[in-house]
């Protein structure tokens, strides 16, 4: 196996422990809702269609939600810190460079620039997933089924509120660069 596919493999691997607890909190509980639970599956199906027009708007929606061009703003908020623990996260890329001690994410002002654009992405995804998770733990709210309702709220604040203020965060940084750059 080349060093490149175990490289991915690693990377995949250790993200994948945190896809999981997204799952176990957040999803997991969404599904039961609908399959076990209170849930209709005709909300299930609106919340999914709200959800398929929210992955449908442009980059300039994100944009207007930036809460600050400051990181101050950012580190106030600790994303700082929950960059440590994301998905290709402070620590996934040091215990990744205990191995592959040269390997960067970013190594050149185009890599730099797909890093900005993937911002874009990741905040759409998660975004959808808010979203989605927001409108579910509002009916499971108004269903009286709290424990779900509080569990979806805290699950949806950890992995999909911070994720999308951690791509606020690296907007700033990216875009930093890429104008020194230029400049």
């Amino acid at each position: 196996m080349t060093d490149t596919r175990k490289l991915e493999k690693l990377k995949n691997r250790l993200n994948l422990v945190l896809i999981a607890l997204f799952c176990s909190t957040t999803l997991t509980p969404c599904v039961y809702f609908y399959v076990q639970g209170a849930g209709e599956i005709k909300w299930l199906l609106i919340f999914v269609i709200v959800g398929y027009l929210v992955s449908r708007l442009p980059n300039g929606f994100f944009d207007r939600f930036q809460i600050s061009q400051n990181l101050k703003a950012y580190r106030r908020l600790k994303v700082h810190v929950f960059k440590k623990l994301s998905t290709n996260g402070d620590f996934i890329n040091q215990r990744i460079r205990k191995e592959y001690p040269t390997h960067r994410n970013v190594t050149n002002l185009d890599s730099v620039k797909e890093k900005l654009n993937e911002t874009y992405s990741i905040e759409r995804v998660h975004t959808v997933l808010f979203v989605f998770c927001l409108l579910t733990n509002i009916y499971a709210f108004l269903s009286n089924e709290l424990t779900t309702a509080i569990i979806l709220f805290v699950g949806n604040i950890i992995f999909n509120y911070y994720p999308n203020l951690l791509q606020q965060y690296n907007r700033i940084r990216y875009m930093r660069v890429v104008k020194n750059y230029l400049q």
